[in-house]
């Protein structure tokens, strides 16, 4: 297997959340990642921070050991504490996947597709952005019940300086019905790749600010040196009186 030198998304987070630019990178490759996966027929239905390798060459998605062509996913009828699902795959009443990143419908068994890994990565995406769960609680019940009825906290209320249109990305990445979700990882890739590229330019580097004060004090300094030259101008115009005449005044 190849040998990658890095870090879990999942160690990564343990540190907190990830800077803005950083997140939305990994979301990007990510997004590529799975992009090449469906194109291939492949849905991967284990996209979780714990399989993603955080490298200096970029994010990798691994593990691909739960991925299938998509399929009908049996009904919930019990639910065990392990966070993987993995044995049994083919058994009645099991979950496949990871239970805070599945999609609603892989809960209610209806057929897992492209659309469920989407989901998934706007969860993991939104906890990168957040540095917690979209979808939390103190059992697996509880998980259930938040992904099926509840909104995560926006991610605006959490990071206030994030781009409001980074929250319709995330939101639409987490819709309940896979037909409001992004239809597309290379959709969402592209929607991720054009918010990064107005952050960048609506945010000017220091370089670009220093020019720019540099220009003002220029225009300023030849302001008063304008002003100065015609006050000098306007003393010397101004007639002047004999000195004789001023005494016999």
């Amino acid at each position: 297997m190849e040998y990658l030198e890095g870090e879990t998304l999942a160690h990564r987070l343990q540190k907190g959340r990830l800077p803005f630019n950083q997140a939305l990178g990994i979301g990007i490759e990510l997004a590529d990642a799975l992009d090449a996966a469906h194109r291939h027929g492949i849905i991967h239905r284990d996209l979780k921070p714990g399989n993603i390798m955080v490298t200096k060459a970029g994010a990798k998605l691994m593990y691909f050991g739960l991925a299938k062509p998509a399929r009908k996913v049996p009904s919930v009828a019990s639910i065990p504490a392990t966070p993987t699902i993995s044995e049994s795959l083919t058994a009645k009443g099991t979950i496949i996947g990871t239970l805070q990143y599945l999609a609603p419908e892989q809960l209610q068994g209806a057929e897992a597709d492209s659309r469920s890994d989407i989901f998934a990565l706007g969860a993991v995406l939104y906890e990168m952005l957040t540095g917690r769960q979209a979808f939390a609680g103190k059992s697996p019940a509880s998980i259930i019940a938040a992904i099926l009825t509840l909104n995560p906290t926006p991610v605006v209320q959490l990071q206030p300086m994030s781009p409001a249109i980074l929250e319709h990305a995330v939101n639409r990445a987490l819709a309940k019905d896979p037909d409001d979700r992004w239809q597309t990882a290379r959709d969402f890739a592209g929607e991720l790749r054009w918010i990064r590229e107005g952050s960048v330019k609506s945010s000017p580097t220091i370089s670009s600010i220093r020019r720019w004060s540099w220009r003002e004090l220029m225009g300023w300094g030849v302001a008063a040196a304008a002003a100065m030259i015609a006050v000098m101008l306007s003393f010397r115009a101004r007639p002047t009186m004999p000195i004789n005449s001023i005494s016999s005044m």
